[in-house]
């Protein structure tokens, strides 16, 4: 039962060998995982003189729009004052063609009254009258044509002044127009240039938030990961540790085990496989295991651990097939369940040599190999002996 607490070699092997490779693992998807962060700082970075560079744009807008509202304040004002304006020409341009229009009831009446009374410089002389009277009425034409010339003029005035005012007028809405039209255009497109900066602010600060959350996730990642890299390194240190304490112990079990000249710890196994059963553990038929089951298919060869003398080669109940080699100093090694046997009793067999080949005979469900080995008839566990 010795066998029970000392480890199969390549089992600690495998231990340790699961344990390397997971620590290699870790430290693989802890350098991708440093790898990614390096990459999420830099587009951070990047990410970061986006968004200055937006700010500074966002600025230069807004003052720019600021700059536009201040004109269309001014605009504003001028409009006023041009309304004003406008409202005092209404009033001038009305004046205007009140005045025209009370000339022209003027104009109109003197013609009229001249018509009606028939006088005029020529029939004023040859009307033949005192020469005093017709001075007096010729004195009194002039008179009304001297006024009437007056009143003309006073019309063609009032005519080209009120032209120009409309004129005025016209001008001044035109330009205030396309002031208004054209602050309001320069206001819409900086208005769009904001809004445009505004969601790309927007989208880099998530973005950069999206990024900053993710690069601490990994790093919180990459901090578990070396916390287990630690953990591993003690874990195989721990292993080693062990498996040398163990070595030792073991050195000491088999140093105490019973060895002749022809067999002793460091056989090779008389067929290679995985061990269906080992020394010491309970048979499904009852009772415990006195050698090992060692799986093998039909016909494998079956070898002598060591050099001896057939003593056994025959069928026997519950064993198949058995042959049993002597290796001397009280030793012998048992070989149950073969398909055929291939020497016969007294041959001398070498380490190594073919002596059978394996199957399931005797009752024995699966293909495998029995082997024990006794020393003065008591059995020993063969694990002990098998080279490590």
């Amino acid at each position: 039962m010795l066998s029970a607490w000392l480890p199969d070699h390549a089992q600690s092997q495998q231990t340790e060998q699961r344990l390397q490779q997971q620590k290699a693992q870790t430290q693989q998807a802890r350098e991708e995982l440093r790898a990614r962060i390096e990459q999420l700082q830099k587009g951070l970075e990047e990410k970061g003189a986006q968004q200055t560079r937006a700010s500074d744009q966002l600025k230069r807008v807004e003052q720019a729009i600021s700059d536009v509202m201040r004109r269309l304040k001014g605009l504003e004002a001028q409009s006023h004052e041009v309304q004003a304006s406008l409202v005092q020409l209404n009033q001038q341009i009305e004046q205007q063609q009140a005045k025209l229009q009370k000339d022209r009831e003027i104009l109109a009446e003197q013609l009229r009254a001249q018509y009606q009374s028939g006088l005029s410089p020529w029939s004023a002389l040859l009307a033949g009258q005192d020469p005093q009277a017709i001075g007096r009425e010729l004195g009194y034409l002039s008179f009304v044509a001297q006024a009437r010339a007056q009143t003309i003029e006073r019309l063609r005035l009032g005519v080209t002044e009120l032209s120009a005012l409309k004129a005025n007028q016209i001008d001044q809405k035109n330009r205030l127009t396309l002031q208004t039209a054209e602050i309001k255009a320069e206001q819409s497109r900086l208005a769009e240039q904001r809004q445009q900066r505004t969601e790309l602010l927007a989208r880099l600060q998530r973005a950069i938030a999206a990024e900053r959350a993710q690069q601490e996730e990994l790093a919180a990642n990459e901090r578990e990961l070396s916390e287990l890299i630690v953990a591993l390194n003690r874990e195989i240190e721990r292993f080693r540790a062990n498996e040398r304490e163990v070595r030792g112990n073991e050195q000491a079990v088999l140093s105490q085990l019973p060895q002749g000249k022809g067999l002793k710890p460091g056989i090779a196994m008389p067929v290679q496989g995985p061990f269906l059963a080992r020394y010491g553990s309970n048979r499904p038929d009852g009772g415990d295991w006195r050698g090992v089951l060692i799986s093998a298919p039909e016909g494998t060869p079956v070898r002598a651990v060591a050099a001896g003398t057939v003593v056994y080669a025959t069928w026997l109940r519950g064993f198949g097939n058995l042959i049993i080699v002597d290796h001397g100093d009280d030793f012998l090694t048992i070989y149950g369940n073969n398909q055929s046997l291939l020497k016969e009793v007294g041959e001398q067999v070498g380490a190594g040599d073919l002596i059978a080949n394996a199957g399931n005979t005797g009752g024995q469900l699966d293909s495998a190999l029995y082997f024990e080995i006794r020393y003065q008839g008591v059995p020993l566990d063969p694990q002990l002996y098998f080279k490590r």
